[in-house]
């Protein structure tokens, strides 16, 4: 039989690790067999545990519905296992016989306290495994989902446009507020400590937009993610046809586009200026320049809102298709007043109390375009991500291991 050492270092995320470290390592990890059918975890059940998955094959479900598989060589739970005060999205079973290297959130924080690198390459895994997640549920969202408003397009001004802009640009009238208050907003980043701080802010660069500037056309290559500083951008989506659709205001302190930075591909959504304002844009080179405690807070705090995004996302999702299981609902303009984060119950909006195939198709495509929201926009819900709490160091120790 082989041991845990062995197994992770098959595993394509740990091949930097040096085999030294896997070894020391090797006994924080125990090895679960489950059978065909056999639950690993259930759905609302705390999270005590990160898991990976080496041999095998699991179903996961929510509600009693299959939402996913999970094949080897892949990570389990992390959607949830960095922070604490989490609990389970979906329940897990093993759909054929499986194996699972099972590490305790106790021991995932020795081994950040520890700074090492098996900690690490989950965490830069876990990333991965979440972008992946958020495009195939952006994916089942623009399945069921149609456009309502006209598609952005990025255009070249012409000769006189051009010239009027250099002689009034268009820009923000006041001058791009401090970057260190944006990212203390962050979650996970309240107590950054100075040091820390200005290694994070020194990775950001100060770029002004005109009001109804395109920053970002979904379809184009990913090379840069942004930090609203100032002012306030619509995120639209080309669902089907030439049509798009707003799924989200951003506003200060709210950032877009770090899926590209994690994980490369086209960008899944537009983003036009509705007044002229500041952003704060990290390039791929910086990303992958932060380095020692400024990287690791950086992605944790990424982990976190991509997790609550995925949570809320899936959320009005299955609402929405509790309402209307038919492939093609109505299109209808997008009035929406509340933000992106905003959690909104089943049959709301305007047309609540009301009944019909026409009624429950609106509420249906509100709840699609709402899913996608939460996909764009970070943070996606604050009052959620301020009761996930964060390791530190002083609470983690060695573990005796």
């Amino acid at each position: 039989m082989r041991t845990v050492p062995e197994l992770l270092g098959d595993i394509p995320w740990f091949r930097r690790v040096p085999r030294d470290e896997l070894r020391r390592v090797g006994d924080r990890f125990s090895t679960e067999r489950l059978a065909a059918g056999q639950l690993l975890w259930g759905q609302g059940e705390a999270v005590s545990e990160l898991g990976i998955l080496v041999e095998g094959e699991l179903v996961a479900s929510l509600d009693g519905a299959e939402v996913g598989r999970v094949h080897t060589p892949d990570l389990v739970g992390e959607a949830s296992a960095f922070f604490l005060g989490a609990t389970r999205t979906a329940t897990l079973a093993a759909d054929r016989d499986a194996t699972v290297l099972v590490l305790p959130t106790p021991d995932l924080r020795a081994l950040r306290f520890q700074r090492s690198q098996v900690y690490a390459s989950l965490l830069d895994q876990a990333l991965r495994a979440l972008v992946r997640r958020v495009g195939r549920t952006s994916r089942e969202i623009a399945k069921h989902a149609t456009g309502a408003s006209e598609q952005p397009q990025r255009v070249e001004p012409g000769v006189l446009a051009r010239l009027w802009r250099s002689l009034r640009p268009g820009g923000p009238s006041m001058p791009c507020p401090p970057l260190g208050p944006l990212l203390r907003r962050m979650p996970g980043l309240g107590d950054l400590e100075p040091a820390v701080g200005e290694a994070l802010v020194a990775r950001f660069k100060p770029q002004s937009y005109a009001e109804g500037e395109v920053l970002v056309l979904e379809g184009e290559a990913g090379d840069a993610m942004w930090l609203v500083a100032d002012g306030e951008i619509d995120v639209l989506r080309n669902v089907r046809g030439d049509r798009a659709e707003l799924l989200a205001k951003l506003r200060s302190g709210q950032q877009f586009g770090a899926n590209a930075m994690i994980e490369m591909g086209p960008r899944t959504a537009s983003c036009v200026a509705v007044t002229a304002g500041w952003l704060y844009r990290m390039d791929r080179d910086a990303w992958d320049a932060l380095e020692g405690e400024a990287a690791t807070r950086w992605r944790e705090s990424t982990l976190a809102t991509l997790a609550s995004q995925i949570r809320n996302a899936n959320g009005a999702l299955s609402r929405a298709l509790s309402v209307c299981r038919v492939p093609t609902v109505s299109p209808r303009p997008s009035p929406f007043a509340e933000p992106a984060g905003a959690s909104v119950p089943p049959a709301s909006g305007p047309h609540a109390g009301a009944t019909g195939p026409r009624v429950e198709a609106v509420d249906a495509f509100h709840d699609l375009v709402l899913a996608a929201g939460y996909l764009e926009s970070l943070p996606a819900d604050e009052a959620e991500l301020e009761n996930l709490a964060f390791t530190r160091d002083d609470e983690a120790g060695s573990g005796g291991r």
